[in-house]
């Protein structure tokens, strides 16, 4: 319920901000970029610090308190008509999402043991899909009912599911706690520093982290960009904005749900190497496409590529961390991930204002492309700290 709160939340603003705050605040394009940037921007200055505890009751009290904030700031947004009052709601918002994300996601590894981590971790992930399908489907019907700024106020609902859920958690810590997998784990006797050099020196942290930086840089584009591309280039409705992201996370969802298929077949490592290469190549696609029809293919594939990229990333870290790094590895991880969706609208502002939407999407065509060469390179070399981790 936790992670399908949020996610549905997060996914109600996903499809509408940039054409809220383009149509209706009517801000220019390089604002659209800067309030989306900022959000994530905000979400990985503050995974760093998460990854400082590991667990305990601290981690499910900062989850309670994050979701108060998380739900709170949606049914603020209609209320602004100033892009700076915007500017720092998202920035409160943005705070709180990091806390949820990555707490949620070190009590979903903590709990599942390392004979069953592979499929939990999948079926963690695939139900979270379940809220990225929960937010456009309900922006589709109300959008043409309510219009664009009361919309928000479903996003608000939405992560009020996860305050009760998150509450109820609180009360039953104590059964929690007798199934962390990290409990007797002594973590206090390595410095920070020492932690952070040998986890980034891990080969398969680093192609996790690079393939999932390099998606979520196109990502980051396709959120602040594509409303705004399909709208004013292939004259798509709000409504179809809409459906098109619902279509995305239709595809992510069904990639989740087969992950534990997928990776008894193919390792790990060679998925990351084919989904960063396609990724690559469908983000180039969408920048040429003029096909209504065509984007939203391409569009769906991509969303595919994330249901695969997102949860094998977490499983390489799962098997090739060892469980006293656990917490801070994957709060390097999803700080990367919001580096890159932060990055990229500020990066491509000047390049979109000046030639267009559609090159946006040429720039995650070209960093995608190198990522995918670094992940190839980083898989044949055999680093002295993966084999230390393997022995």
């Amino acid at each position: 319920m936790i992670g399908f709160s949020h996610i549905a939340s997060y996914s109600v603003v996903t499809p509408i901000l940039s054409i809220y705050v383009k149509d209706v605040i009517n801000a220019p394009v390089e604002m659209v970029g800067f309030v989306t940037a900022v959000f994530f921007i905000t979400s990985a200055l503050v995974k760093i610090f998460i990854g400082m505890f590991a667990g305990g009751k601290k981690t499910i009290t900062f989850l309670l308190l994050a979701f108060i904030i998380f739900s709170i700031c949606p049914a603020l947004y209609p209320l602004m008509d100033s892009i700076i009052a915007l500017i720092i709601l998202r920035v409160a918002q943005g705070f709180a999402f990091s806390l949820i994300v990555t707490a949620s996601l070190i009590l979903a590894a903590l709990a599942i043991s390392s004979v069953d981590r592979n499929r939990g971790v999948g079926t963690y992930t695939a139900s979270l899909s379940l809220g990225f399908l929960a937010g456009p489907a309900i922006t589709t019907f109300s959008i043409p009912l309510f219009g664009v700024p009361n919309t928000f106020y479903f996003a608000s609902l939405m992560g009020f599911m996860g305050t009760f859920a998150a509450f109820f958690l609180n009360r039953k810590l104590s059964s929690i706690e007798e199934s962390w997998q990290i409990l007797g784990v002594t973590v206090n006797r390595e410095s920070f520093r020492s932690r952070i050099s040998d986890i980034t020196r891990n080969k398969m942290f680093g192609i996790a982290f690079i393939g999932n930086f390099a998606f979520f840089v196109l990502f980051g584009v396709i959120l602040a960009y594509a409303p705004l591309y399909v709208k004013e280039t292939l004259n798509f409705s709000d409504e179809l904005v809409s459906v098109l992201f619902l279509l995305y996370y239709i595809a992510t969802t069904v990639a989740r749900f087969s992950i534990g298929r997928i990776v008894e077949r193919i390792s790990k490592s060679t998925l990351m190497i084919i989904s960063t290469g396609f990724a690559a190549i469908f983000s180039f696609a969408l920048a040429i496409s003029v096909d209504n029809f065509a984007f939203a293919g391409i569009f769906a594939l991509i969303g595919a590529i994330q249901g695969v990229l997102f949860p094998v990333g977490s499983m390489l870290i799962a098997d090739y961390i060892q469980p006293s790094r656990n917490v801070l590895a994957n709060s390097l991880y999803m700080m990367g991930i919001d580096v890159g969706q932060g990055m990229a609208p500020l990066i491509t502002a000047g390049v979109v204002i000046q030639y267009g939407l559609e090159y946006s999407f040429m720039i995650s065509a070209a960093t995608l492309a190198t990522a995918t060469l670094l992940i190839i390179w980083l898989n044949t070399h055999k680093s002295p700290s993966h084999a230390r981790d393997e022995s």
